[in-house]
């Protein structure tokens, strides 16, 4: 089963049919992106983007990839080290990502090789590190917009003790539809979701995680998200006996916190956008990534085809992401400010002469 239509990306055929530029090393490549017409140019790169300790025992450059978008470079979180400390934090994670991203703007852009951030709480029996790739944040905006505007929406369904909601944040239930035809939605359970104020809010964001629902009668856990992440997050999808030391957060998370947060906001409770641990895209970020999903070819001699052309692979995009952030800023990318980019729902991710639908 291929892509929903909301989601198909030009085709390498169609790539290779608009007006292409060359970009021979990685200099100025994010303003060589930034400047193409989203209808009419490409752009064919003939640099290696991977890092070339990747390269070391692989046969091809998509394991180079793969090695990389595991294993690569993250901005780690300046986050406080202790709970007690971020009791007395006077910082949102907006503050602390702004800061810690503020290192991009530092490097040559043809150095900044991360593929995302990382938070590291050590409290409370949860000292697992969790990972946003950059390339799944945008990717999160854009199936928000989708299920909001073309579906019945993502569902939520909190379940907030009263007695625990401030200490531990609350369980919400959340319902986020596929990007696969005719694939059933995703059921699972956001933990640890700031939903009142409290001193823990900080502490409880950095142990957010995902979680399936399990049946009452079989105990049988529901699939991951993606098939990626049934062999990537065994943390919280297959029990904590299973626990590896990552939490991975994918885009269809991204969506779902989303969705809590401004189901909120209408009830006038700032909490969970305050204390929003997502780098959520702008306009300008939007655009950009859309360019390198649809206008940009790479050239690869490890692979078969006559021209060697291909579409760039997730760690790729995830490395040109961040080097966008470091070329125009965090905010100009990395930060959705309502006055300044509108609603996130009305994000527009058409592309010329692909049709959007709705089905599910």
């Amino acid at each position: 089963m291929g892509k929903k239509a909301f989601f198909r990306e030009r085709t390498l055929k169609e790539i290779r049919e608009l007006n292409r530029k060359m970009a021979y090393n990685q200099k100025n490549l994010v303003r060589a992106i930034d400047s193409l017409d989203h209808n009419e140019d490409s752009l064919e790169i003939r640099a290696q983007i991977i890092p070339g300790r990747f390269y070391r025992n692989v046969k091809n450059s998509a394991q180079a990839s793969r090695k990389c978008f595991k294993h690569g470079d993250l901005i780690v979180s300046s986050h406080p080290k202790t709970k007690k400390d971020c009791s007395r934090c006077p910082e949102i994670p907006l503050a602390i990502r702004a800061r810690d991203f503020s290192i991009l703007g530092e490097m040559r852009e043809e150095e900044i090789n991360f593929v995302g951030y990382s938070v590291h709480p050590r409290w409370g029996g949860d000292s697992i590190k969790r990972v946003f790739p950059f390339v799944f944040m945008p990717e999160g905006v854009r199936i928000f917009t989708y299920a909001e505007t073309m579906t019945r929406g993502i569902e939520t369904q909190p379940y907030s003790e009263a007695f625990k909601v401030a200490s531990e944040g609350a369980s919400v239930v959340v319902q986020v539809p596929s990007r696969t035809k005719r694939q059933e939605r995703y059921k699972f359970k956001l933990l640890h979701v700031p939903m009142v104020r409290s001193l823990d809010n900080l502490a409880n964001v950095l142990t957010l995680r995902p979680a399936l629902l399990q049946d009452e009668e079989t105990g049988e856990f529901s699939r991951g998200v993606t098939e990626h992440e049934n062999y990537n997050i065994l943390y919280g999808w297959g029990g904590e006996r299973e626990a590896s030391n990552i939490i991975t957060f994918y885009p269809h998370l991204v969506a779902a916190y989303i969705k809590i947060a401004g189901e909120e906001w209408k009830l006038y409770n700032l909490t969970p956008m305050d204390f929003n641990p997502f780098a959520l895209t702008s306009q300008h970020g939007r655009e950009f990534y859309l360019k390198l999903e649809n206008n940009v070819l790479i050239y690869d001699p490890s692979i078969e085809t006559k021209d060697k052309l291909r579409r760039l692979h997730l760690a790729e995009k995830s490395i040109l992401w961040a080097r966008a952030i470091g070329r125009f800023g965090h905010d100009d990318i990395a930060y959705w400010d309502p006055a300044r980019d509108g609603k996130l729902r009305d994000y527009d991710w058409t592309i010329p002469g692909l049709k959007n639908d709705g089905e599910e």
